[in-house]
């Protein structure tokens, strides 16, 4: 089994670290206070094990919604209830309960950040396709060629890390380092605002390149989101386009676009319901584009 710890900041007096597995969930309030979350832990059979503590960067947490992890912590008293301080986090293959998929998920999910990634299936509460490289497990929806950071935390540091894409224009990012919430973003930031305009709004430099240059899916945003969230892609080329929002078994639960568009910078807004326009329970959500013979999928994390 290949797990990648994730490390959190231990800050309340606690009993020694054990070790615990299980599912995070995510609900809608907490009935804690102070530093216990809405997140919390549940076993293989649905019966609740535990809150998890929230400290500064616990919103890592989205990215294990639904997923059955391996968590080393220690037990903390909160105002009415009792939570696990997370000490580190990895995603675990030892389920007991694994899902029947219909398909392996590596044969319909693709890597495009890191290509020389080795996919591997897991299939505890879900039919996921995780990547590794070098043994670490990696994040396939941070594509470095244009990530915005808009909202990210660095730091109240005056360093300047380099030119961002931020609140849709590029300008210099300040803070401590280039790390937030366990994620390295060295490689979305740009030496020169020329460099940072061509690869994240090519069409602002002349009407030749009013046109993307290749075919691209973006993490949607805001994400998390409540009520809206909003998904970018470029379009090189006319194309049969579709999109479909998937839960985390793969179920289609809404179809946003299906049809003939021209080529372009497209977005379309999702408002978290389904095909009958019911509003959608919170949790982890994929949604794909399908372009001709290009085909890319993204978590999305919605909160109630």
């Amino acid at each position: 089994m290949k797990t990648s710890n994730i490390i959190f900041s231990v800050l309340i007096l606690s009993t020694p670290l054990f070790p615990i597995t299980g599912y995070v969930r995510l609900t809608d309030t907490s009935f804690c206070m102070d530093n216990c979350s809405i997140y919390y832990l549940e076993n293989e059979n649905g019966e609740f094990l535990t809150n998890l503590n929230q400290s500064d960067s616990i919103e890592v947490l989205n990215d294990y919604i639904n997923r059955f992890v391996d968590i080393e912590g220690d037990t903390v008293q909160c105002v009415e209830c009792e939570a696990i301080n997370i000490t580190s986090i990895a995603i675990s293959d030892d389920c007991q309960i694994p899902v029947n998929c219909f398909i392996n998920p590596c044969s319909v999910s693709e890597c495009t950040s890191y290509p020389d990634a080795e996919c591997v299936a897991n299939y505890c509460g879900g039919c996921w396709a995780d990547y590794y490289l070098d043994g670490e497990q990696i994040n396939c929806d941070l594509s470095m060629d244009c990530v915005d950071l808009t909202g990210i935390d660095f730091g109240l540091c005056t360093m300047a890390l380099g030119i961002g894409w931020v609140n849709d224009n590029c300008e210099t990012v300040s803070g401590c380092d280039w790390v937030s919430d366990s994620m390295d973003y060295t490689a979305a930031f740009f030496n020169s605002v020329d460099d940072c305009i061509e690869a994240c709004f090519p069409a602002s430099n002349d009407e030749v390149n009013q046109f993307p240059h290749a075919f691209n899916l973006y993490n949607n945003y805001p994400n998390p989101f409540n009520s809206a969230t909003t998904l970018r892609y470029d379009l090189p080329e006319d194309a049969l386009v579709n999109i479909t929002i998937y839960d985390i078994m793969g179920r289609i639960v809404r179809t946003l676009i299906n049809n003939q568009q021209n080529a372009g910078f497209k977005s379309i807004q999702w408002n978290a319901t389904n095909n009958v326009g019911t509003s959608l329970s919170a949790g982890l959500y994929l949604y794909k584009i399908q372009a001709d013979n290009f085909a890319q999928t993204r978590k999305m994390v919605l909160l109630k």
